[in-house]
C-alpha cells in the first residue's frame, strides 16, 4: 500500500474536531478538501472511517483503531522533532569554518583559540580555501569571504571592508628605484596571481603591470604573494592589514588603495536556526567587526 501520509493529518483533524467545518478552519482549507482527503484514506484502506451524524462526524470502530495508531505515530514524530531540535540548540558539536589563506593565517587563530576556551564542547575545523565553491558544496558551515554580494543560497552579515594596496619590501626598494613608479613599471618585477583570482578587484591592476614588464613571479594565493613580497621578490598587491602589520613592507607612494572589497560572514540558509552556528557566527563577527569597521 502506497500511503500518502499527509492525508493522515486531515484524518486526525477531523477526528479531533468532530466536524468538517471545524477541521477545515483549523487546517486553513475548505471543508471539501478535508472530505476529499479523508475519502482518499478510506479508499486506500477500503473501509469506512467516519459516520456522519446530526452532531458531526464520529469515528467508526475501524476509524477509532486507526486514530489510536496514528496518534501514537504523531507523538513519536513530535518527540523525534523535539530531540533533534534540542540537539541543534546545544552549543556543542562540529563547526567547519572556511576562509582565505591570509585571513586564516593572520586573524582567525587567536579568535578560534578564544572560542574553544569559552565553548570547549565545540569541534572546530578551519579549512583554508580561496574559492567560494566549498560553501554551495556543503563542505563548510561558515565562510569568511570577500565578495560584492553573497550567493543567493547563503545568508550572512557584512563584517566590513578590506582595502588593498600596492607594496614592496624595504629590501626590494633598496635594490630598485621606486621613486619613478608607476612610470618606471617596465623596470620592475611583479608578483602576480594566477587565473584563480580573476574575480578579485585588484587582479586587473596586476595584469596591466604584467603587460608592461618582462619579469614576473606567479603565485596561486595571497599568502604566497605576501611571503614572496616580504622576501624581496617584487611588487604586488596585498590587503592593507598585512602591509601595516609587517615593518618589512611599504606601500608604494600614490598607490595606497588599488581596490577594496566587502568582507562577509556567511552560512547556509538551512542552518539559520542551529544554535552552535549562530553562536560561532556572532563570536567571529564581534571579534572581526571592530578591525574592519563594518557599516552594516
Amino acid at each position: 500500500m502506497n500511503w500518502n501520509w499527509d492525508h493522515l493529518r486531515f484524518f486526525l483533524s477531523l477526528a479531533d474536531a468532530g466536524s468538517l467545518s471545524r477541521a477545515a478552519k483549523i487546517l486553513g482549507v475548505s471543508h471539501t478538501t478535508v472530505l476529499r482527503r479523508v475519502r482518499a484514506i478510506e479508499s486506500e484502506l477500503e473501509t469506512h472511517l467516519f459516520d456522519h451524524t446530526s452532531t458531526g462526524h464520529k469515528l467508526t470502530p475501524a476509524g477509532q483503531s486507526l486514530y489510536e495508531e496514528v496518534k501514537k505515530m504523531k507523538l513519536a514524530m513530535d518527540n523525534i522533532a523535539r530531540q533533534i531540535g534540542g540537539v541543534d540548540q546545544l552549543i556543542e558539536g562540529p563547526v567547519v569554518i572556511t576562509t582565505t589563506d591570509t585571513l586564516g593565517h593572520h586573524f582567525l587563530p587567536p579568535v578560534i583559540c578564544d572560542l574553544c576556551e569559552q565553548y570547549p564542547e565545540l569541534d572546530i575545523t578551519l579549512r583554508i580555501s580561496n574559492q567560494m565553491s566549498d560553501m554551495p558544496n556543503r563542505e563548510a558551515d561558515i565562510a569568511l569571504r570577500t565578495c560584492v554580494s553573497p550567493p543567493p543560497q547563503l545568508i550572512g552579515r557584512k563584517v566590513g571592508t578590506i582595502h588593498f594596496t600596492a607594496c614592496a619590501s624595504a629590501d626590494y626598494a633598496s635594490r630598485h628605484q621606486l621613486d619613478g613608479f608607476p612610470e618606471s613599471t617596465a623596470d620592475h618585477r611583479f608578483i602576480v596571481l594566477d587565473s584563480g583570482f580573476t574575480e578579485t578587484p585588484f587582479f586587473h591592476w596586476l595584469d596591466e603591470q604584467r603587460e608592461e614588464t618582462t619579469s614576473t613571479v606567479i603565485a596561486n594565493g595571497l599568502l604566497t604573494a605576501y611571503r614572496l613580497c616580504a622576501a624581496g621578490a617584487g611588487i604586488t598587491v596585498l590587503p592593507t592589514y598585512l602591509v601595516d602589520s609587517d615593518p618589512s613592507l611599504q606601500a608604494l607612494e600614490g598607490q595606497s588603495e588599488i581596490a577594496s572589497n566587502d568582507l562577509w560572514l556567511l552560512s547556509h540558509v538551512d542552518l539559520r536556526d542551529t544554535a552552535r552556528i549562530r553562536l560561532v557566527k556572532r563570536f567571529l563577527y564581534d571579534a572581526l567587526q571592530g578591525v574592519f569597521g563594518s557599516v552594516n
